[in-house]
């Protein structure tokens, strides 16, 4: 378990696919986060996982009020993950 096997990009995605669901589905479950994502995608636990969210933070990728987990991304975090996924 190591929060280096996680990207900042990884974690982007995280946040843009929390926000699509909650948005776009429905019956999406109010408490989906990021860190749901994270661990299904990279098999990490929930604490390697929310680590990776704070660092994402700390670089300027995320924004939050509150709660981190309920974060969204700066424009900083959006240009990262465009960059790679020309149709978000």
């Amino acid at each position: 378990m190591a929060m280096k096997n996680i990207s900042d990009e990884q974690v982007c995605s995280a946040y843009y696919q929390c926000q699509l669901q909650k948005s776009m589905v429905m019956d999406a479950p109010m408490d989906l986060y990021p860190y749901h994502f994270l661990m299904e995608w990279t098999g990490e636990c929930e604490k390697v996982c929310f680590r990776a969210m704070e660092r994402a933070c700390d670089r300027g990728y995320i924004e939050y009020g509150v709660s981190l987990r309920c974060g969204w991304l700066t424009e900083k975090g959006m240009e990262l993950i465009t960059i790679n996924n020309k149709e978000l």
